[in-house]
């Protein structure tokens, strides 16, 4: 046992079966809050930049501080500078970091960050549409080479929009092995969406709804993995924070186009 009585041989073998976990109240107060703290500061201060100035919906019409992932849903990146508290002087990855030990066991003791940041949703976003966050390398199925680690800042009930996952997807999902999938439309979220239904083939089949998550609960998924984020109809806005990781290997890099297309910036 260990990050507050975790068994993470357990937790990993539970990953491994279904691609993704849900660990309650992984992160302690105290950092929660030291978290929180930072990541809503500059949020703020992206919003305050953006005013009046036209966004899209999607990375190739956001900026490289801010993306409108989906109607109301806006994504905020970090670069290892604003993380220092949390990564230390020299960029390395803390050990306090509660979640580094499921990583490790999930990529190996060499993983790597990727990309970090905060996305919240506002009051009345729709539900986004299946996706997955980067495709299979190969025809063969692989162990996962990437990591998304989500954790959530406040309570998130039901209303509030958490994130849904297709457990078991992360298999199905390769394009290489099924030339019926296009690439396309599994990474992004265009009009031709492939729910759970069309990639279980069996039209019956739904992801069940996802648990509502309290503030410290930390959501652990295989980027392969079809997920969404659920619409919010709160009236609150619905606060997550994320971090993905990747196996280093040589010739694999973070898919920059799946996440920050922008070409201009906020401050410009």
């Amino acid at each position: 046992m260990s990050a507050q009585g975790v068994d993470f041989p357990a937790a990993l073998k539970a990953f491994l079966a279904d691609g993704a976990l849900r660990v309650p109240g992984l992160v302690p107060p105290a950092l929660l809050a030291a978290i929180n703290a930072l990541m809503r500061e500059r949020a703020a201060r992206v919003m305050q930049a953006l005013g009046d100035k036209p966004i899209g919906i999607g990375s190739r019409e956001g900026y490289h501080e801010l993306v409108q992932r989906s109607p109301g849903r806006f994504d905020v990146p970090f670069s290892e500078q604003d993380l220092v508290p949390l990564f230390g002087p020299d960029g390395s990855l803390s050990a306090a970091l509660p979640w580094m030990e499921m990583v490790h066991g999930v990529l190996g003791p060499d993983a790597r960050p990727a990309f970090c940041g905060v996305v919240f949703s506002r009051p009345g976003s729709p539900a986004q549409q299946w996706h997955i966050d980067s495709p299979h390398e190969g025809p063969e199925f692989r162990p996962a080479h990437a990591l998304n680690v989500m954790l959530a800042l406040a309570d998130i009930p039901l209303a509030a929009g958490p994130t849904q996952l297709a457990a078991g997807t992360h298999r199905l999902t390769n394009h290489h092995a099924r030339p019926e999938l296009d690439h396309d439309d599994l990474v992004y979220q265009t009009a031709a969406e492939l729910t759970p239904a069309d990639i279980m083939g069996d039209p019956s089949r739904e992801a069940p709804l996802p648990e509502p998550m309290a503030a410290g609960d930390v959501l652990f998924f295989d980027d392969r993995l079809l997920h969404r984020g659920l619409g919010n109809t709160s009236t609150s806005e619905r606060w997550i924070a994320y971090f993905a990781y990747l196996r280093p290997r040589p010739g694999l890099e973070a898919v920059a186009d799946t996440h920050f297309e922008a070409t201009r910036s906020l401050f410009d």
